[in-house]
């Protein structure tokens, strides 16, 4: 008995041996690159347009909806070669888990033929054909039966360190960064995120949560986290560092996405200024008094004020409620010591509404005094300082920053002013100017 038990365990490893172990192998689609993604972004407009022609595009894969992110959606990019930037689109599909048939740095055939393309928001999609309760054509997601005729998973798979792209947060503000992977570097949260969690029910914006991403000089973007995301409740990171994701847009909002919680590094020590005033102790509509800032009037006399909208403080200086044929007004800061730090870097953002014209006659300028003595602006020494401030083509109240700027050379105390100039009499210089999150950075 036990012979014949040895007999069979020796002939069922003599068959193991004869059994070879199955390779797993990679079908290469047999398809043929016949246009350019940037081609079809010229071709496409607002409105969800059916695409006749049997074209076909290729692109790599930079988005994951792994960590739950990313919902129904793949973002895809081309790869930046010489002189020819980087294109990104997105495609809805009714379908999860993409990731595991489109992994990151996955370069995929894309069939466009029958499918519909639109711009939203200035980034290219391509999709289905959805109709809205209202009755407007729009992109919708292409079916869990089709997606995979639509898109191609190839057997070319590249590390993504050959697709991303080192960026500012201002460089990174553009339509032509949407859709594509970006690492913005030497970052942080803003305070209001600090303490709390990537995801809070308190600050749900349609499932998520839009917290800031701050530079040094003083750009912002929105970082924005689903509900489903697996990182969501995890506490956001105090430090500075840098953030890999995927550009966004909504509306006229740059909004910042990552795929995986891992994306986001920010061991750096955080990035402190040492002067701040964000407003958010102001009154609405009345004149603007906060302690150790004067508010002075140097022709007419509308003064500055302080505003709230949409619970953020901020002061504004706006013409449409004046008839003078010139107003000049002024909002100083209190004294900034700048002893024991070097490298002192100034930026605060703005926004205008209501503007009819760019004119020097209805602008928004910024100065920096070492004699200004609380009172009298016109006895002052005052030095202009190159800024960013809005233009008409900026959107209606969206803030942008200032831009760094230097002010290395100063030392001791200063004044940091605001000067209005504009007329209530001309009604094509009316509008306002709001100013917002000022803040000066420097080394110790």
């Amino acid at each position: 008995m036990k012979k014949l038990i040895l007999f069979f365990v020796l002939s069922l490893i003599s068959c193991s041996k004869d059994v070879e172990t199955p390779k797993l192998a990679c079908t290469q689609p047999n398809l043929i690159v016949n246009k350019s993604v940037e081609k079809v972004y010229e071709l496409s407009g607002t409105t969800a347009k059916q695409y006749l022609y049997d074209d076909i595009i290729e692109a790599y894969v930079v988005s994951s909806d792994e960590e739950g992110n990313f919902f129904k959606t793949i973002s895809l990019q081309t790869r930046e070669t010489e002189g020819i930037p980087a294109i990104g689109f997105s495609i809805p599909i009714d379908a999860n888990n993409t990731y595991i048939d489109y992994r990151l740095g996955n370069k995929v055939f894309v069939k466009l033929k029958n499918q519909f393309t639109d711009l939203y928001y200035g980034g290219l999609r391509v999709g289905s054909l959805y109709v809205s309760n209202a009755g407007d054509p729009t992109i919708g997601r292409i079916s869990q039966n089709e997606y995979k005729n639509v898109l191609n998973a190839s057997c070319t798979n590249i590390d993504e360190s050959q697709l991303v792209k080192s960026l500012s947060v201002e460089e990174a503000l553009s339509d032509s960064k949407l859709n594509t992977l970006i690492e913005l570097n030497d970052v942080e949260f803003t305070e209001a995120a600090l303490g709390r969690h990537y995801f809070e029910e308190s600050n749900n914006v349609g499932g998520s949560t839009n917290w800031y991403l701050r530079d040094k000089t003083g750009n912002q973007i929105i970082f924005r986290t689903s509900s489903y995301a697996k990182f969501a409740n995890h506490d956001v990171p105090e430090g500075s560092g840098k953030v890999k994701g995927i550009l966004t847009k909504f509306g006229t909002d740059y909004q910042f996405m990552v795929r995986y919680e891992s994306d986001i590094v920010m061991n750096g020590k955080r990035n402190t200024p040492f002067f701040s005033e964000d407003f958010q102790s102001v009154k609405n509509n009345v004149n603007f008094a906060l302690p150790g800032w004067s508010n002075i009037v140097e022709k007419a006399t509308k003064l500055w004020k302080s505003m709230v909208y949409s619970g953020n403080g901020y002061a504004e200086f706006n013409t449409t409620s004046t008839t003078a044929a010139e107003n000049v007004a002024w909002l100083v800061s209190p004294k900034i010591n700048l002893s024991g730090y070097k490298n002192a870097v100034l930026s605060f953002r703005s926004a205008q509404h209501d503007l009819k014209v760019d004119s020097p006659l209805n602008t928004l300028e910024v100065y920096v005094s070492t004699d200004f003595d609380g009172a009298s602006v016109t006895k002052a020494k005052w030095i202009k300082l190159k800024a960013k401030v809005p233009t008409l083509s900026t959107p209606t109240r969206e803030l942008i920053s200032s831009g760094g700027i230097d002010l290395s050379i100063y030392s001791g105390s200063i004044n940091i002013a605001f000067k209005y100039i504009g007329s209530g009499k001309d009604k094509t210089l009316n509008g306002a100017f709001m100013v917002d999150d000022i803040k000066i950075f420097g080394e110790k």
